[in-house]
């Protein structure tokens, strides 16, 4: 387990370099007192291990600008992938003259893991308001979702690709209007936005990853009860708690659905969220941070690897 007794930790992105694992985090004091305070206070963490289970320290990574530009309020969850000797960074970005309303994906670069310089200004994509819903006087919400990015190879073309969340009005319930938003790059410098890959049943999917297992197709979100929509709600029959859930598909063009019944990590008593799926040894495994007790109490530590199964239809349930 990773845990820090000065700080809070919560979502984390890795990535196994030769025998090492890589896991970058959110991370706040907790001098802060009130963890509701974290997002605000933010900086990211790194801890390696060659087990998964066993992690060193090496304190902080990456922060806010300390310059102006889109990300000098906050910088939130990312996903980091190594192409042609560099190590490609990308995260969410905040700005302070927005008072942090607007999110955008950020790009820095390593030569090492350990530590990252922005490519540019750092600003790796902004918001295609003709797909995506853009922030304007009369949006239901507060803020413009853009945040959580998960960068990968394409899995049949020379490209990448970058899965967010996102909102698009693609429906008049805006909790109808949470989407897994899009993009794809030749290089990992220039992007564009492409149209989300799932949508239609919240307000909003957050930390997604997409991966395979034999012949199936996943990608891994979660959130919140209060990002439910109705017509959600009306076919749901679990535990009204936040956690991590995914969405299936036969192939990577999908059509995706949503995976039927209770969230994925719906039997564990702590809730389980901003989880990631990782191969290790031929098998699978689930890794997420402690949210909140059984008594609503905030922990901020990342769970030890929990093994995975699959059933014949291709569903995951946690062996815990």
């Amino acid at each position: 387990m990773i845990k820090l007794k000065e700080k809070w930790l919560w979502d984390f992105w890795l990535n196994k370099d030769n025998d090492i694992w890589y896991c970058y985090f959110l991370q706040a004091d907790k001098s802060l007192k009130n963890p509701d305070l974290r997002h605000n206070n933010v900086t990211h963490g790194l801890a390696t291990s060659k087990d998964l289970i066993n992690w060193e320290y090496h304190g902080t990574v990456f922060t806010p600008s300390k310059n102006e530009n889109f990300d000098d309020y906050t910088t939130w969850t990312g996903s980091i992938i190594k192409n042609k000797n560099k190590w490609h960074y990308f995260y969410t970005g905040r700005n302070k003259k927005e008072n942090g309303s607007k999110q955008r994906i950020g790009h820095a670069i390593g030569d090492t893991p350990y530590s990252f310089n922005r490519y540019g200004n750092g600003l790796a994509l902004d918001l295609d308001k003709n797909i995506y819903q853009e922030l304007e006087s009369d949006n239901y919400w507060q803020d413009r979702a853009m945040r959580d990015p998960w960068v990968m190879k394409h899995p049949y073309e020379n490209k990448f690709i970058m899965a967010y969340t996102a909102r698009a009005s693609i429906h008049n319930d805006p909790y109808q209007c949470g989407v897994i938003g899009m993009a794809e790059s030749n290089d990992l410098y220039e992007w564009k936005s492409i149209q989300p890959l799932f949508g239609g049943l919240f307000s909003q999917l957050e930390v997604p990853q997409i991966f395979k297992v034999k012949n199936k197709w996943y990608c891994l979100f979660c959130n919140h009860p209060e990002d439910w929509s109705n017509e959600f709600k009306k076919n749901y029959n679990g535990p009204n708690k936040r956690g991590t859930h995914y969405l299936i598909a036969d192939k990577f063009e999908g059509p995706w659905n949503l995976a039927p019944g209770p969230y994925f990590t719906t039997s564990s008593e702590i809730e389980l969220y901003a989880g990631r799926v990782i191969e290790k040894d031929n098998k699978f495994f689930f890794m997420a941070f402690l949210h909140d007790d059984q008594n609503g109490n905030f922990i901020g530590e990342i769970s030890n690897p929990i093994p995975i199964s699959f059933d014949k239809n291709g569903l995951m349930s946690l062996e815990i």
